[in-house]
C-alpha cells in the first residue's frame, strides 16, 4: 500500500469525527433556517410597513454580503461585548444567512397560491392563522421544496467555512491532516467525498419527501 493511500486510511477516523460536527452544525442550521426563514417571509408579506422594511433590509444584507464576512463579524466583531465560541458564531451565521434565501423561497411559493384559497377559507369562518396553517402553507410547502432543499444542501457545504473560525469540522480536520503530512490532494479528495455523501443523502431525502407528498396530496 502506498504511503498516500495508507495515510488516507489513517486519516479517515479523524475526518469522520470532523464530519460528525459538520452534520450536527448543518442540521442545527437547517432547522433554524427553516423556522427563521418563514418568520422573515411572513414579515416581508405583512401589512405592517416597519416589518416589511425590516425584512427587505435583512434579505438584501444577508444575500448581498459573503457568508465568510458574516461569520467573521459574528466571531470577531463583538468581542467588546461577548466572546462567542466558534460553533456558536457558525450556527448563528449559517441560520441568518440562509434564512434570507429560504424566506424568498417561502414568499414566492405562498404568493403563488390563488387568492381564492384565502377567500374560501375565510368564508368558512377560518381566521388568518387557521387559513395559513391549514390551507395555504401545506400547498406552499410543496411548491417551495425544490428551491428550499437546494438551500439546505448549500447549508451543509457552506458549513466548511466554519473552519475559518476555529470550528473543528470536516474541512478543518482535513486541512490539519494534509498540512501536517504534506500529503494534500488525497486527504482533501477524501474530505470532498464525505461532503458529496452528505449532499447525496440530503438529495435522497428531498426525493423521498416529494414522492410522499405526491402520494398524500
Amino acid at each position: 500500500m502506498s504511503s498516500s493511500l495508507q495515510y488516507m486510511v489513517d486519516s479517515l477516523p479523524f475526518l469522520l469525527e470532523g464530519a460528525k460536527i459538520t452534520v450536527i452544525l448543518s442540521l442545527g442550521s437547517i432547522v433554524g433556517s427553516l423556522i427563521f426563514g418563514l418568520i422573515i417571509a411572513l414579515c416581508r408579506m405583512s401589512s405592517n410597513r416597519v416589518l416589511v422594511r425590516f425584512a427587505k433590509i435583512y434579505i438584501s444584507f444577508f444575500r448581498g454580503t459573503p457568508l465568510l464576512i458574516q461569520l467573521l463579524i459574528l466571531y470577531n466583531g463583538f468581542t467588546f461585548a461577548i466572546t462567542p465560541e466558534g460553533w456558536q458564531a457558525a450556527l448563528v451565521g449559517l441560520i441568518l444567512h440562509f434564512s434570507a434565501y429560504i424566506a424568498e423561497s417561502y414568499r414566492g411559493a405562498i404568493q403563488s397560491i390563488p387568492n381564492g384559497q384565502w377567500e374560501a377559507a375565510y368564508s368558512l369562518g377560518m381566521n388568518y392563522f387557521q387559513t395559513f396553517r391549514e390551507v395555504i402553507f401545506p400547498q406552499a410547502w410543496r411548491i417551495a421544496i425544490p428551491s428550499i432543499w437546494n438551500s439546505l444542501i448549500d447549508v451543509a457545504k457552506s458549513s466548511s467555512l466554519a473552519s475559518v473560525i476555529t470550528v473543528p469540522e470536516l474541512t478543518s480536520i482535513a486541512d490539519q491532516r494534509s498540512a501536517s503530512s504534506l500529503i494534500v490532494l488525497p486527504v482533501l479528495l477524501e474530505a470532498a467525498l464525505i461532503y458529496w455523501g452528505i449532499s447525496t443523502l440530503l438529495e435522497w431525502g428531498r426525493e423521498r419527501l416529494e414522492r410522499r407528498l405526491r402520494l398524500v396530496k
